[in-house]
């Protein structure tokens, strides 16, 4: 197997030039490379073939694969991958879909990506409770709060020490939170990760399942959409595949452009 060439920062121009075509889908590299740098213990970008067939994003133990090119070397990539602990593999889904039969056993959750520009955001008013801005000091009721929600629980339950320090890293790099506390428990929030000058990934929407349906996600939402084009950014990305979800961010503006899928492990 040919060994892939572990990037440095001296490759991050050739980089930004490689993923420039689809800026969305490639939001995580360019996010990553702008906070903290391609020399680091957090994030490690590897090139497959001289003309880069592909690229192999690391961060902490999730990897993504971005490629500018209809096809890669998939084979490669999952040879490369062997032994190597993952939490979760993902791609733009027809990327993901090439290397599924190296995982027979894993099945690709596969989301939509939408993209909310600034011009098109739908502001939402009278709002049904007050929103508090999160910091690195509220990583641990995050995690709490995602170890309760089925759908993120394994990893923050399994790898609770890694998770707390991904999002005490997010906050203190420019990750931007929101939450709503009842009776002193987080039980909403979302934020952003992945920011750059323009753009920025919202992940991690969720409300405890006792407080659902009262409007907590939408007023989040709402709040750090609202800051963040104050802040300049000139679009928002995240990724959805409960169609519940899926109307509350349509009604903030945001449209839906592609497929993202993930294996996760």
């Amino acid at each position: 197997m040919e060994t892939p060439i572990k990037l440095t920062n001296q490759d991050i121009p050739a980089v930004r030039a490689y993923i420039a075509g689809e800026k969305e889908m490639n939001l995580f590299i360019e996010g990553d490379i702008e906070h903290y740098g391609l020399e680091n213990d957090a994030v490690t970008l590897y090139a497959f073939g001289h003309d880069w067939d592909c690229l192999l994003l690391k961060y902490y133990s999730n990897y993504m694969i971005a490629s500018n090119k209809k096809t890669y070397d998939a084979h490669q990539v999952a040879e490369f991958l062997k032994g190597k602990e993952m939490q979760c593999l993902s791609a733009d889904e027809r990327l993901l879909k090439q290397i599924q039969h190296y995982y027979p056993f894993g099945e690709i959750h596969g989301t939509y990506l939408c993209r909310l520009e600034r011009e098109s955001f739908c502001k939402q008013s009278n709002q049904p409770s007050s929103v508090s801005k999160l910091a690195g000091e509220d990583a641990q009721d995050v995690v709490n709060l995602y170890k309760q929600i089925e759908e993120f629980a394994k990893p923050y339950i399994e790898k609770e020490a890694e998770k707390l320090q991904e999002i005490r890293n997010n906050f203190e790099k420019g990750g931007n939170g929101y939450g709503i506390f009842k009776d002193g428990n987080l039980v909403s929030t979302a934020y952003t990760t992945a920011s750059t000058k323009s753009g920025a990934m919202i992940v991690g929407v969720a409300t405890h399942p006792s407080f659902r349906n009262q409007g907590f996600a939408s007023t989040v939402m709402n709040e750090l959409c609202a800051v963040e084009f104050s802040r300049g950014r000139s679009f928002l990305c995240l990724f959805y595949s409960n169609p519940t979800a899926g109307a509350l961010y349509h009604r903030l503006g945001f449209e839906t452009i592609g497929r993202w899928g993930m294996l996760k492990f």
